[in-house]
């Protein structure tokens, strides 16, 4: 299919649509960019806008929150319906939504205000994203093209979450909280006004009726479920937690069903049923579960096992963030010679040693060696095997359907990120009360409780250490296991 088979079959393309694939590309990747930022900055300007709006600790916590929440919950739904609109008409009308939303939370005057607008912003970033990814797909027909796209679409994405604190605190330091929203004004105003002339359209040619309760059964499960994982984190199991994941899962059940019935579902699961893709989907779920989980433990080790400033440990992680986004595009580079299974378990390899040093990292001098090779392995692997594991989604899903595929792969992600921070968090809290022979308590409470007494700073350090080895053995078992569905996922000709 060439770009200008775009016009046919359900297609309907643009007649300004003549600047090319790169431009297109470009237009694409900026929204990506700024929303990488949005999802980082806010961490950096929250204490000022806490002081100046003087929210509730309940408030604060859903001003974080609420964006996350919001994107993983609507993200399948808003896939389905730029499937069935046109995919450049929802990012024309998303990037307007989030624009006026970006304004208005820029003047907020009261914590509401933020949550309401982060709340719209996270659903229109929801929707502009896996529209994104399954326009790529058909602006790079060719799989060798549309790996190397979507590494340079995962590049600006993973560009835009290394600076945006770096952003933030320039922003936040000369002009106050609100620019960190008006930044992202300009940005959509401009692909409100490309859009039309740069991107083509493409939708579903006999898409039915939007389903309404499928849509909210939907929202209300991801909500559900991601709501009781992160609280677990944040503040331990309680009947609330417990409840909210039992009818979040009870929910889903239903959705699935409901699903099933349907003339035209909202969401298509038959595309699970097509060769390696549900290997492929458990790949990217259990791949965002290690590096989720393991992240908590990075920031720890480095301000309080070794005992650097926030400046410092962030300096530490840059080599991370340099070999991913250097790996987004040397992978699809590699693509182009090495066979696309052989590559993806080559870096799947990779992070399995990675993690490993993860279990074996010593409390001394030598750990920030250790934890920097192993952190560069990890998202080093990830970021080469990435376009290729969100690409074979993407293209093995019907035309129509590209949308729907798209944000299947980003809610596995948003999933796994929590299921990783509860389940290795876990794992770590059990470890570490077992080393210092206590039945309760984290290790949060312990650095703050040994505070100016070095003896028991140092068998708190020991014991986080501890917790720290057992979540990266752990995450070498979950590595195995993805080894083995990397192996066995079938090797695809270019014209499959």
């Amino acid at each position: 299919m060439t770009a200008s088979g775009l016009t046919t079959s359900g297609r309907t393309g643009a007649p300004g649509w003549t600047r090319g694939p790169r431009v297109a590309l470009a237009l694409l990747a900026l929204p990506s960019l700024l929303l990488a930022i949005d999802i980082s900055v806010l961490n950096v300007a929250l204490p000022r806008m806490a002081a100046d709006l003087h929210p509730s600790p309940t408030e604060l916590l859903w001003m974080n929150d609420i964006y996350g929440f919001m994107v993983g919950g609507t993200m399948i739904t808003m896939g389905t319906v730029g499937d069935r609109i046109g995919r450049r008409k929802l990012i024309i009308l998303c990037a307007m939504v989030f624009a006026v939303a970006s304004a208005f939370a820029a003047f907020a005057t009261e914590p509401w205000m933020i949550i309401a607008t982060r709340a719209v912003m996270g659903v229109a970033g929801a929707a502009i994203m896996p529209a994104s990814m399954a326009l790529i797909g058909r602006i790079y027909p060719d799989p060798k093209a549309s790996v190397a796209a979507m590494g340079a679409y995962m590049t600006c994405f993973l560009t835009g979450m290394a600076v945006g604190p770096l952003v933030g605190g320039v922003l936040v330091e000369h002009w106050g909280w609100g620019s960190v929203f008006l930044m992202g004004v300009p940005v959509m105003l401009l692909t409100v006004v490309a859009a039309p002339r740069v991107l083509p359209e493409f939708r579903a040619s006999d898409p039915g009726r939007l389903d309404v309760r499928s849509a909210v059964l939907c929202l209300a499960s991801i909500l559900l479920v991601v709501y009781a994982l992160k609280s677990s984190v944040n503040s331990g199991f309680s009947w609330l937690v417990v409840a909210a994941a039992c009818v979040g899962v009870v929910l889903g059940v239903v959705f699935v069903r409901r699903q099933k019935r349907l003339a035209h579902p909202l969401v298509d699961l038959g595309l699970l049923a097509r060769p390696g893709v549900a290997r492929t989907m458990w790949v990217l779920l259990l791949t965002a579960v290690v590096m989720g989980g393991t992240s908590l433990f990075v920031t720890f080790y480095l301000q309080s096992v070794q005992g650097l400033t926030p400046l410092v440990s962030a300096m530490w992680l840059l080599p991370q963030m340099a070999a991913m986004i250097v790996a987004s595009n040397l992978g699809p580079w590699l693509g182009r010679r090495v066979a696309q299974s052989r590559l993806v378990a080559v870096c799947m390899g990779m992070m399995t040693v990675g993690f490993a040093l993860f279990a074996l990292v010593p409390d001394g001098p030598a750990g920030l060696a250790v934890l920097t090779c192993a952190t560069v392995l990890t998202t080093g692997g990830i970021g080469a095997a990435l376009p290729f594991l969100m690409n074979d989604v993407i293209a093995h899903a019907p035309p129509d359907r590209a949308g729907s595929a798209a944000s299947f792969t980003q809610t596995a992600n948003e999933i796994g990120i929590a299921m990783g921070l509860v389940v290795l968090g876990s794992v770590g809290t059990v470890t570490y009360r077992d080393r210092l022979g206590q039945a309760g308590g984290s290790w949060v409470d312990g650095f703050a409780k040994a505070t100016g007494d070095p003896t028991l700073l140092d068998h708190v350090r020991h014991a986080f250490t501890s917790g720290f080895h057992a979540a990266g053995a752990t995450c070498v078992g979950i590595m195995l296991v993805v080894l083995v569905l990397t192996v066995r996922l079938r090797r695809r000709s270019p014209a499959e």
